[in-house]
């Protein structure tokens, strides 16, 4: 077991934020290799184990550490993205009584924090710690950012956590945030799954332990409704062939699923619940969280040197609109209170283990 941090690129600076020097983060456990990059706080590269015990790449890369820093080739791989987390209508949010005009990224509304979201700037390691004397802890990375107040025009000064912390068996990933002022709040990892090397994700079986669905409008936006799936082709409790799906469902899966046992009319409770469970070829990813939301997007419009349903991701979140839709979940940090969330990635090979989405 061994963490090893290497400089790839040179200061890089977006947005409010001077330039800081991008790291790459190895994190070699054996059986799992994780490589992380300051840029994003984001998964760079993930190999896990096959039936014979072959490391393979079960995350989609770019070739060249430079293209991480220009969003053209860069659609947030495996970043942790934030202030909020999918989308807000209208770019705007009210807290107590002042409305806010945040960064209109995608006209007329806020996806993924904006522009310059968190998963286009550069994080601080501030722990690294591998775990060689005892072999059943995890190796832990963590890495700190400093919003300043007005960032993409949300109010207060934030402070964000990201933690990777990793096993024989499993990545967790656990999140953290502070603000100086009541702000609006969502952080997730938005991962590019492809568990089998294939070019698309069309053979894997999922299944989503979720009973309803945002139902949404033609710009994702979600439109105050949470549908039943019964009998529908978003119904996914069973393991189902993406393939299919992607042939029931117009325009491909871009879809916020309630995880079954959210409450949504308080917080979030702090046991993680079963999510997801995504099967291909010979490897198998369960994903357990505490957040009430999972968007299941199965990169549609996903280009070079990528392409469409190349991989699927699953992130782990609160209810995006959640500020203008109420019954949707909690979405404001206050003053002097801690955000936290966390979410878990389990591997493994051949049947599932118990820890599935059923």
């Amino acid at each position: 077991m061994a963490i090893t941090i290497e400089q790839v690129l040179d200061p890089v600076g977006h947005g409010p934020q001077e330039a800081l020097p991008v790291n790459e983060v190895i994190v070699d456990r054996g059986p799992l290799r994780l490589r992380l990059l300051t840029l994003g706080a984001a998964i760079r590269s993930l190999e896990v184990p096959d039936s014979s015990g072959q490391l393979g790449h079960v995350h989609l890369q770019l070739s060249e550490a430079a293209h991480y820093a220009d969003a053209a080739h860069n659609p947030h791989l495996g970043a942790t993205v934030g202030r909020y987390a999918n989308r807000i209508a209208g770019a705007r949010v009210t807290l107590d009584g002042t409305e806010y005009l945040l960064d209109a990224n995608r006209p007329p509304n806020i996806l993924h924090g904006g522009t310059w979201g968190f998963d286009r700037l550069v994080w601080t390691i501030v722990e690294a710690v591998s775990s060689p004397s005892s072999p059943g802890s995890p190796d832990r990375v963590t890495m700190q950012l400093h919003s300043p107040d007005g960032d993409m025009g949300f109010p207060g000064a934030m402070v964000a956590e990201t933690t990777y912390e990793v096993s024989d068996t499993s990545v967790t990933m656990r999140y953290r945030a502070t603000c100086d002022r009541t702000t609006a709040v969502s952080l997730t990892n938005h991962g590019y799954w492809n568990l089998s090397g294939e070019p698309t994700v069309a053979n894997h079986v999922l299944t989503v332990a979720a009973g309803r669905v945002l139902a949404r409008a033609a710009d994702g936006l979600p439109t105050g409704i949470l549908d039943d799936v019964s009998g529908t082709p978003l119904d996914l409790r069973s393991p189902t062939l993406v393939g299919a799906t992607l042939e029931a469902v117009p325009g491909g899966l871009d879809h916020c699923y309630v995880v079954d046992g959210a409450d949504l009319a308080g917080l979030e409770p702090s046991a993680l619940r079963p999510a997801a469970l995504l099967v291909g070829g010979t490897r198998w990813m369960s994903v357990a969280t505490d957040c009430p939301g999972v968007q299941v997007y199965s990169a549609n419009t996903l280009g070079a040197p990528f392409g469409a349903h190349a991989s699927l991701s699953l992130e782990t979140q609160r209810l995006p609109d959640a500020p203008h839709l109420d019954g949707f979940g909690p979405w404001k940090l206050a003053a002097g209170d801690e955000y936290r969330s966390t979410t878990r990635l389990t591997f493994g090979v051949g049947e599932p283990s118990p820890h599935t989405a059923s």
